[in-house]
């Protein structure tokens, strides 16, 4: 696994408005976010995950990291997408069952705070997966103490893993390591804002 920072984001426009788009060099991941014109958080976040077919999940931490900030994983199944919000507590502990004792990997759970909406643009073809997400609750956490920012640089974590998922059908299934790649990238998420009418476009496609 690599651990990857980056610090390029790249504005473009949509068929429906503008959002900041970034590529994972290592997986070829795309990450690519927009959000409303508000003053501050909550607000909603439009999310997009483009994946090469060989990506099993990857995920978005709207904290910047993986711990105790609100987690958007998705991956295919079929010729659907499947998202999953997760919350993560720690990710490694001490297992002093084996003679090792080697750490024991804790994959997040299921978090029920946010609700993630998975938009119709979202599509599977045999070369990439694309998960196009609204995600409502994703913004604020730990009752508003703790947000994304609705102006001003700001950092989203990522993560990127190939190894199977155990019940891809289903959202709360345990999800593997991210053995592919791991990091977080700065933006100015000022770039990412949208008038109320292309955000309402942007996460309602005709």
């Amino acid at each position: 696994m690599r651990f990857s920072v980056s610090t390029v984001a790249l504005l473009a426009t949509v068929a429906n408005g503008s959002v900041l788009s970034w590529t994972e060099p290592v997986s070829g991941v795309q990450y690519s976010v927009g959000i409303p014109e508000v003053a501050a958080a909550p607000f909603d976040i439009y999310t997009s995950i483009v994946a090469p077919i060989d990506v099993t999940w990857a995920a978005v931490a709207y904290g910047g990291c993986m711990l105790r900030s609100p987690l958007l994983v998705a991956w295919p199944h079929g010729t659907n997408v499947v998202v999953s919000p997760r919350w993560a507590t720690k990710q490694f502990s001490l297992n002093l069952d084996t003679d090792d004792n080697k750490s024991a990997y804790h994959p997040p759970a299921l978090y029920n705070d946010t609700i993630a909406k998975v938009l119709k643009t979202s599509t599977v073809n045999a070369t990439h997966w694309k998960a196009d997400v609204v995600c409502c609750g994703c913004s604020s956490w730990f009752g508003g103490a703790a947000s994304v920012p609705a102006m001003g640089d700001t950092f989203f974590g990522y993560a990127v893993s190939n190894l199977s998922i155990a019940n891809p059908a289903s959202p709360s299934t345990s999800i593997g390591f991210h053995n592919v790649v791991k990091g977080h990238w700065e933006f100015n998420i000022t770039d990412a804002r949208n008038s109320a009418g292309d955000f309402s476009k942007l996460t309602m496609p005709i």
